[in-house]
């Protein structure tokens, strides 16, 4: 039992190494080169790192799949409904109580990402939006925690921390608790529902891409 648990740290740590490497490797590309367009640079190492992601973790997902197998159609896509509207509520919940409070804050920096993807490469706007956010980013952020973590209520506050700290880990700005909040409260809603979805990360994957790509192409169009 302790060898099986020392493993999925290692493969958890492991994930989590080469996703620095990678994310300060291509940055120091991009400066070192003075590339214009990022996306030549950081499409192809997000690419690489989706797949590698994809394969330390193939049992998990094919498990996961198997599972799904097993239940109704109707109870799947329900589940998948439930994730999505409560998402959607929080999100105009906190929407709501940033513009009572703080009226000249700018809460939808996810919009503001997708905006500024879209200006350099709409091609890897759209990998960066609608498959490596709801696999890599899913996999990486719940599905290596959850392996190592079997408490739930460690689990959540655990993962929504991880991935609260790996937004700001790189950014120069200065953080306020309210930025701090914009991506702590969604990432435990998203935990919450792994756990009560059996952690099964690919009802999640489904639920993260559905929220990504209503407003990505809702952008796309305008």
């Amino acid at each position: 039992m302790l060898e099986k648990l020392n493993n999925r740290m290692i493969k958890t740590v492991g994930l989590y190494l080469v996703y620095f490497l990678y994310t300060v490797v291509a940055s120091s590309l991009v400066s070192a080169l003075n590339v214009a367009n990022t996306a030549i640079v950081m499409m192809p190492a997000d690419i690489l790192f989706a797949v590698f992601a994809v394969f330390m973790y193939h049992k998990e997902l094919k498990e996961c799949v198997n599972k799904l197998k097993k239940k109704k159609v109707l109870r799947i896509i329900g589940s998948v409904l439930i994730g999505v509207i409560a998402i959607f509520a929080l999100n105009i919940i906190m929407g709501a109580i940033t513009d009572l409070l703080f009226p000249n804050y700018a809460v939808d920096s996810n919009t503001g990402a997708m905006l500024d993807l879209l200006k350099q490469s709409p091609i890897y706007a759209c990998f960066k939006v609608l498959i490596f956010a709801p696999i890599a980013e899913e996999i990486l952020f719940r599905e290596s925690i959850s392996s190592c973590v079997k408490n739930n209520v460690l689990f959540i506050l655990l993962s929504a921390i991880i991935y609260t700290g790996m937004n700001f880990v790189f950014s120069s700005e200065a953080l306020t608790f309210l930025d701090l909040l914009i991506y702590f409260l969604p990432a435990v809603l998203f935990s919450f529902l792994y756990v009560k979805n059996d952690r099964n990360i690919i009802i999640i994957m489904m639920i993260k891409f559905i929220m990504q790509f209503v407003p990505f192409i809702v952008l796309l169009l305008s």
